[in-house]
């Protein structure tokens, strides 16, 4: 009876932490592929539009950084942390961080193509900018575990 209490318990927290997983992936993705970042700030409107034949080559431009969006700062600042967020939401609902950060590379990956699907201006510096925003998650996470680890070595060490 405690067994199956916990395993359902265990079931319904790893339910929770995918739907967190699927509804900030959502959130990603209505920001992603809006026809208009600035009326979706602004005003909360959300808007598609299909374009059928992108210029793919405009996925490796680079100069254009900080022509795209006036804030690009905090787009950019925008794109680094919600990628991190998303890879913590993976990584904790998943526990490991190879997984995570392979969904999360891919997904971003997804979002930045398709936005050439979707009037966006869908850029490779972006799908960087998303990568380093969960790899940071990686190198908290990781650095965080071995402060602890140390701590605890240490304490064992100085308790004999």
């Amino acid at each position: 009876m405690l067994y199956a209490k916990f395993f359902e318990t265990m079931r319904n927290l790893l339910k929770t932490k995918l739907l967190l997983v699927i509804v900030w992936g959502m959130f990603l993705g209505m920001d992603t592929w809006t026809d208009n970042l600035g009326a979706l700030l602004r005003f909360q409107t959300i808007g598609f539009k299909w374009v059928s034949s992108p210029d793919f080559l405009s996925f490796f431009y680079w100069t254009d950084i900080s022509k795209i969006h006036h804030n690009f700062v905090i787009v950019k600042i925008g794109h680094f942390l919600g990628f991190g967020m998303f890879d913590f939401l993976l990584f904790n609902w998943k526990q490991s961080h190879k997984e995570a950060l392979g969904i999360s590379f891919t997904f971003a990956l997804l979002t930045e193509v398709l936005q050439l699907f979707f009037g966006r201006d869908g850029r490779l510096y972006d799908l960087l900018i998303d990568s380093f925003g969960a790899m940071s998650v990686y190198f908290i996470v990781k650095f965080n575990y071995l402060n602890k680890t140390k701590e605890i070595l240490f304490k064992k060490f100085m308790s004999h």
